[in-house]
């Protein structure tokens, strides 16, 4: 984390560093190092962070941000994003750890969004949440927002990803919902130190580990020169499915999201085709499905009988010999259940 620190010191060096000497206590406290192992550039910054940083007072700055840190050697260091080529050594975060390891997806679009993008993002998002998927996204304004958001209002987790310190939120005007994140058990993260500021060369960095975080990237609204492009065909570098939401051919903002569908991106419509595609259970549909079968032996005398044509209460009564107050009761929960439904005097099965 001390290494870290020194600005010109991030993961692409830190694994270098590593490679050579796989335990930092170890050269932290040389004062010299031989350049013809590292070369002098890196010898240089390794000096420099010596002489400038402390790890006890790197950790304490942590404990006062209340900011917890995972390397890629721990176990929990999320799967994923530990799958990828260019992870990062050292990821910060705000929040549950809990939530950087269940299956994931990422909504990712434009900073400009039309009222249909806002729209379509609100409806996949909601009901991303409701199935069960965790949704990754980078807390920009736009479709970023939109995402976390309504993730949130449908009792969702939702993880954002900066690319600046955590002791900053950027945009500023998303403090309120970095902090709902966190506290309805998401989180924030970054593999950049407390006091990065948010610089432009950071944010295709960032977009690695959004896609690096998910089983697939799913991009809502997008114009031909979107960053959240950038995010897609990292997905792809990492073998990670890539959907798009297809927009109007004659609008700027869907130019990029069409574009990926015309190179192969999964053309989506609904949160059920990331569910089929991921091969994963949309946990609400699940439950929904499991409170549609009949419970007990008389639910599933009257969808036998049901099976074969529709029946009347009375002819239920004479066939299933249920007697016709308990039947009353039975016909009235499955038909709230959605078993069945009541159409012209006679009951049917549902589907």
């Amino acid at each position: 984390m001390a290494l870290n620190s020194h600005q010109k010191i991030g993961s692409q060096i830190l694994k270098k560093i590593l490679a050579v000497f796989p335990d930092p206590a170890i050269f932290w406290k040389k004062r010299s190092y031989d350049a013809s192992i590292l070369g002098e550039k890196i010898s240089t910054y390794i000096r420099e962070a010596v002489d400038c940083f402390d790890p006890e007072s790197t950790l304490d700055l942590l404990i006062k941000e209340n900011i917890a840190y995972l390397t890629f050697r721990d176990k929990n260091y999320p799967q994923l994003l530990r799958e990828i080529p260019d992870c990062p050594v050292l990821l910060y975060i705000k929040g549950s750890l809990e939530a950087l390891n269940p299956a994931s997806l990422a909504i990712v679009g434009s900073r400009k969004y039309s009222d249909y993008g806002n729209n379509i993002a609100r409806k996949v998002a909601g009901e991303c949440a409701d199935g069960g998927l965790t949704l990754v996204s980078g807390l920009a304004l736009g479709i970023d927002t939109i995402v976390h958001r309504s993730t949130l209002d449908h009792g969702g987790l939702t993880v954002g990803v900066l690319g600046c310190g955590l002791d900053t939120v950027y945009p500023s005007s998303n403090t309120f919902l970095a902090r709902d994140i966190i506290e309805k058990g998401g989180a924030i993260v970054s593999e950049y130190p407390p006091g990065t500021i948010p610089m432009k060369q950071n944010f295709p960095a960032r977009n690695r580990i959004i896609a690096g975080l998910s089983l697939g990237t799913l991009v809502v609204e997008a114009a031909a020169d979107s960053g959240a492009l950038i995010t897609a065909y990292q997905a792809l570098e990492y073998n990670r499915l890539v959907f798009a939401i297809p927009g109007s051919i004659d609008s700027p903002n869907s130019a990029g999201s069409n574009q990926l569908i015309k190179e192969g991106a999964i053309l989506t419509t609904s949160a059920a085709d990331v569910f089929s595609e991921l091969n994963i259970k949309n946990k609400k549909a699940e439950i929904k499905s499991r409170s549609s079968m009949p419970e007990n032996e008389n639910e599933m005398k009257v969808n036998e009988f049901l099976k074969s044509a529709p029946l009347s209460a009375d002819e239920l009564v004479r066939l299933s010999g249920i007697n016709v107050i308990e039947l009353s009761s039975i016909l009235t929960i499955m038909e709230m259940k959605g078993i069945i439904y009541n159409s012209a005097g006679r009951y049917r099965l549902n589907g």
